[in-house]
This record gives C-alpha cells, structure tokens and sequence, in this order.
C-alpha cells in the first residue's frame, strides 16, 4: 500500500491497529503510533480507540493509559477500550473502577467488561456487586458471573446462577460441565450433560472435554466407550485436545490398549497427550511402556511437565527402579525446574518404602515443603506394616491421626504393625483408642456400572445393620 504511494488515514489506520491488536504484535503497533504520530490522526477518536485497544490486548496496559489520557475527545468506545485492558489482565482493577465510575454513560460492553476484570482478578465478590448493579443483565453478563464461580470452585453458586438464567448458551452449560469435573463432581457433570442433550444444545468440543473428564473420574468401561462412539455419532471434530482427554478416560479405566490406539492418531503428540498415556501406563502394569514412552518424548524434544513425571517416579516405584527413581528425580527438579508436589513426593516415598529404604522415605516426608502430607504418610506407615518398623510406624500414625482423626485406615495399619511384631498389647491399646473415639471400621463400598450409569453398593457391617432395627 505505502509503496504504491497509498497513505493510510483515519479509516485505515484502525483496520492496521486492530490486526496488530489480533496478533498480538506489539512492534509493529508501536511502528504504527509513530506513524499517527507523525501524521496528526492521533486527534480521530476511532483511531485513539484502536491504539488503546491494541496496547491492551499486547498486554501494554501503561501505553493504553497514556493513550487514554492525551485523548480531547472521548466517547463510550474509549471508555471500555481502557476498561477492557485492565480486564484482560485483571489487574489493578481500582483503576478501572475510577474509569468505570467517571463514565458519562455506559452500555452493557463497560458493564460486561469490569465483571471479567473483576472474575480474571479472583474478586468474585466485587464482581458479583457489578452484576447485581447492572440495569439489564444480557448473557454475556450472566455466563460471565458463572464462569467465575466455576473457576473458583464455588459450584452451588454456579448451579443457582445457572438455574437462574433466562437464556442459556452453550458457554454457560459448557463451564458448569467443565467445573463439576474439574472439582470432583463427575456424576453431576454427566447428569447435566444428559440436561443438555433434552435441551437439544449440540456440545461443542470444549464441552466434550468437560464430559470426558467426568467419565474418567467415575472409571467405567461401558461409559467411556459411549462416550467415544458419542463423539463420532455427532460429528464432533477428534482435535488433539479431545483425543487427549480420550487417550486419559480410556488408561483410567485401564483400557490401555484403547488408548495407545488413540495416541497412535495424534500426528504430533504434544506433552499432554505423553503425560496421559505415561500415566495410564505406569498405573496399570506397564511400567517399562511407561519409561519407554517417556524416553520417545525426550528424544523428540518434548520437555515433560509435572504431570509426566508423577507417571515417571509412578513406573519407577511398580518395578523397584529405585535408582532410576531417585535420578529422574533429579532430572525434574535440577534440568527441568519443576517443583516438587504432594504427588510426587508420594510417588518417592511409596519407591523407597516399597524397597524397605524406610530412614529414606521418612526423611523424603518430613522434607515436603508444605508439610507432610497424608497421601505420602499412608505410604510410608503401610511399609512400616510390611516391614514390621515400629519407630517410624509410630511417629508417622502420630501425624497422620493429626491429620486425619476419623481415618480408620491409619489406625489399623499402626495396629497391624504392632501385631506383626508380637506386640499385641500396644496393638490392643490401638483397638481400644479407636473404640474410645468411637472410630469403627468403615463400610466398604462397591461400584457398579448400570447401564453406563455408576451406582455405589455399600457393605454393612453387622454392628451397622443392627442398629438399623433390620
């Protein structure tokens, strides 16, 4: 255009801007201002509205800021160009209160965009007051407000917005799926999923991978299997989101031969869809797969994340590689810089306990940053049973009572341990505690798929049944 000697003008100039803004390419929207600079379009309101917007979205909030104070003449556009920025970020969102709360008139777009500000902030409660505040709410305004609920984990007050909302979109059935997976409520997921389709709302692939999740949680074979014919029956695509998501709901339900089938679709695995499969495999017998797998991956330059290495220390704990273990380990923590969490200090306490290297995995314990946890403390105290150490059976049932006060488990095995070292006053003693803290055996609990549905059959114990009057 410039070398056929065609100048940009007022029209133009925000066609570029908003390309820049699209692509996020900061340098050339910085070329472009000196250019208005230099040509005096600074002083048309569209154009000031487009740089504000594109800084925004370039994650330049100042240069927004600056952009919206040399402004003479602003309209409501400017307004929610400014209020947009800050929202995108969710930062320092009292400035776009006072942006806000200056505006001579406002529309549902400034209105919608301090709820997102506020929601992508984590301040649902300021967000709520916006909401609340609104003279008319459309559905951007109500899915907005939902979605931030979800996200945060506060799923009642989801479900009350949700069941509150004139109009429903897809969005908005989309983030309650997705937040009842992603806070263990799978059964709720999948029973509004069922809402959905009498509905008559075709999911999308986002809310397919909600749904999937869901399925993985509750582990039945029939369920998964629906759920793939499901995909393929209603024409939705097989990204590699969606085959990920698949590949992990088949290796939790331990169809392992279904997911390498799956993986073997995706043309460029990425270190999703690896960290799926490695932990399919190292929890369902396929230890040396596993590592195999995780070998593959480094070799095609993928860098693992934390979730790839929980399968890793997983593989390495089910076949005693002990030593591989502790240098994958090392690996993770000193050339990947991930940061050890509760799941894989299990992991290496569960491998060193396994291989009777007690002192060690107590001290792996007690080196948790955040504190023991009760996953890694189980491990250790049931290897105490195994191997009949009484010291460290004592001192980790201690923690983990603390822990856990109504965990029946943990006085058992501390129980168990005594008994296995001849010890039967202190394991009676055991007994006695539990009975003086009225802490009885739980009823087992059996899980059963019906008609792609999971019921829970609960054993009771005699003493239970009785008090029944049964």
């Amino acid at each position: 255009m410039l070398r056929r000697g065609i100048k940009p003008d007022n029209y133009t100039y925000p066609f570029l801007l908003n390309s820049c803004a699209t692509l996020s390419a900061l340098k050339q929207g910085v070329e472009i201002h000196g250019r208005i600079l230099r040509t005096g379009f600074l002083i048309y309101t569209p154009v000031s509205n487009a740089l504000i917007d594109m800084y925004g979205k370039c994650n330049s909030l100042g240069q927004s800021r600056w952009v919206f104070d040399e402004m003479l003449d602003r309209d409501v556009v400017s307004y929610n160009a400014l209020i947009g920025a800050h929202a995108r970020l969710g930062e320092d969102m009292s400035q776009a209160q006072r942006v806000f709360d200056h505006m001579p008139v406002r529309n549902a777009i400034s209105w919608n965009g301090m709820i997102v500000g506020y929601v992508n902030a984590g301040d649902l409660s300021s967000a709520r007051r916006i909401f609340d505040k609104m003279p008319e709410r459309n559905v951007v305004s109500w899915t907005t407000m939902l979605v931030g609920y979800a996200k945060s984990g506060y799923m009642d007050s989801a479900r009350f917005l949700f069941d509150s909302m004139p109009e429903r979109n897809i969005t908005a059935w989309t983030a309650m799926i997705n937040g009842y997976a992603q806070n263990g409520r799978p059964s709720e997921a999948l029973e509004l999923f069922r809402g959905m389709e009498k509905a008559r709302i075709k999911p999308e692939a986002v809310t397919m991978t909600g749904v999937i999740s869901a399925s993985a949680q509750l582990g039945g074979t029939e369920l998964a299997n629906w759920i793939g014919s499901y995909v393929d029956r209603e024409g939705i695509e097989r990204n590699e989101k969606i085959l990920t998501a698949l590949i992990d709901m088949h290796a939790k339900c331990g169809n392992m031969e279904e997911a390498c089938r799956l993986f073997r679709g995706i043309p460029f695995p990425d270190v999703f869809s690896y960290s799926a499969l490695i932990t399919g495999l190292a929890s369902h017998g396929h230890a040396f797969k596993a590592l195999k797998k995780f070998r593959k991956m480094q070799a095609e330059g993928i860098d693992p994340d934390n979730i790839t290495f929980v399968g890793v220390l997983t593989a390495c704990s089910h076949t005693g590689l002990v030593e591989d273990g502790l240098r994958f380990w090392n690996e993770m923590v000193n050339d990947y810089k991930i940061k050890p969490e509760a799941g894989h200090f299990a992991c290496m306490v569960d491998m060193l306990a396994r291989a009777g290297r007690l002192d060690e995995a107590h001290e792996m314990v007690m080196s948790m940053p955040e504190g023991p946890h009760p996953g890694a403390l189980g491990a250790l105290l049931s290897a105490c049973k195994t191997y009949g150490n009484v010291e460290i059976a004592e001192s980790t049932a201690k923690k983990l009572i603390t822990l856990e006060p109504g965990n029946t488990g943990n006085y058992l095995l501390l129980s168990s341990t005594y008994a296995s070292r001849g010890q039967w006053e202190e394991a009676a003693k055991v007994r006695i505690a539990m009975k003086e803290k009225r802490i009885d055996k739980l009823p087992g609990c059996s899980w059963i798929e019906v008609k792609s549905r999971n019921h829970c059959h609960e054993i009771q114990s005699k003493r239970s049944t009785n008090e029944g009057g049964q």
